[in-house]
């Protein structure tokens, strides 16, 4: 029974997986603006194209959003976060958060106020993103200021990036009314959980028995999520690429053998791909010099 409802899943998951590929657009977009690449993908293991986030201005609006997230997966959803604007930010790029994303921030501070640990820093960091979305200014001084108290790295790991401002913080911006006309990059993550229970077997320190060892066991809740990529400008979609999460493991080794390190790489490459600056195909007729004797070659195109 159990191995015709394996079957049944992967059926399931194939259809679905045909069905994106019908209705996602399979051709180029002659003449993108801004020279944005236009290719659309609908499985995880088609590759983009090198530069397809390039475009002369180098901003871009970044609507991250959040799909069945709940208390226990915060802190992977700011680290995959945090990562997001280190691949950005490191291209030198100046990133607008969407108004979305602010707004999603501050309703789940206000749904989770009284869970998160200290008490007071969450509702301090509440205050700041109320007025980040009232003033439409990203004021990292302010956020400093008012969060001006020690906390151990888990907990800043829980509120990225409010609590650790990113490289490049000057480039982090909010999306308002004059980051209209920049291209969109709409992240979209679903997530999912299991507990999860495992142990560690261990040798007594020096001083007990011979041989004898001691077992702990312990229980938690690994989170992963299924991602959606795509980019806009205005209303045109230039992109949209899909990514599967894998199928739950009884047992993790490592954690790169878990589901969300592998679709937070996944993620993560293709960004870091998207921003490469693409090679200059040579004008055709330009002259290049060539080897130390000053002579030169020309580029001829071949003829189709």
């Amino acid at each position: 029974m159990r191995h015709h409802l394996v079957l049944l899943g992967r059926l399931m998951q194939l259809l679905i997986i045909l069905g994106l590929m019908l209705v996602l657009p399979l051709g180029t977009c002659g003449g993108a603006p801004e020279d944005l690449a236009a290719t659309s993908a609908g499985l995880g293991t088609l590759a983009l194209p090198e530069g397809w986030l390039q475009v002369p201005s180098r901003e871009v609006v970044l609507d991250l959003r959040h799909e069945s997230l709940e208390f226990g997966g915060r802190q992977d959803a700011g680290e995959f976060l945090a990562a997001v604007l280190n691949v950005l930010l490191g291209a030198n790029y100046t990133v607008y958060l969407s108004d979305g994303f602010i707004r999603d921030e501050i309703n789940y501070y206000r749904s989770h106020l009284s869970r998160e640990r200290p008490a007071e820093l969450s509702a301090t960091v509440l205050k700041c993103l109320e007025q980040v979305h009232a003033s439409g200014q990203l004021d990292w001084d302010s956020f400093q200021r008012d969060l001006g108290q020690a906390v151990d790295s888990a907990t800043v790991g829980r509120h990225l990036p409010w609590l650790s401002p990113p490289f490049k913080a000057n480039a982090l911006r909010v999306a308002g009314a004059g980051s209209t006309n920049l291209p969109c990059l709409h992240l979209s993550l679903k997530w999912a959980s299991r507990d999860y229970g495992g142990g560690v077997q261990y040798s007594r320190r020096p001083g007990g028995l011979t041989g004898e060892t001691v077992l702990r066991e312990g229980q938690c809740t690994l989170w992963a999520f299924d991602a959606e990529l795509r980019l806009f400008k205005g209303d045109q979609r230039l992109l949209q690429k899909a990514y599967f999460r894998d199928e739950w493991q009884r047992t993790y080794v490592t954690v790169y053998e878990r589901p969300l390190w592998k679709t937070s790489q996944a993620v993560l490459t293709d960004l870091a791909t998207g921003v490469k600056v693409r090679p200059v195909a040579p004008e055709e007729g330009r002259t290049k010099p060539q080897g130390k004797g000053g002579r030169s070659y020309k580029v001829i195109p071949l003829k189709k």
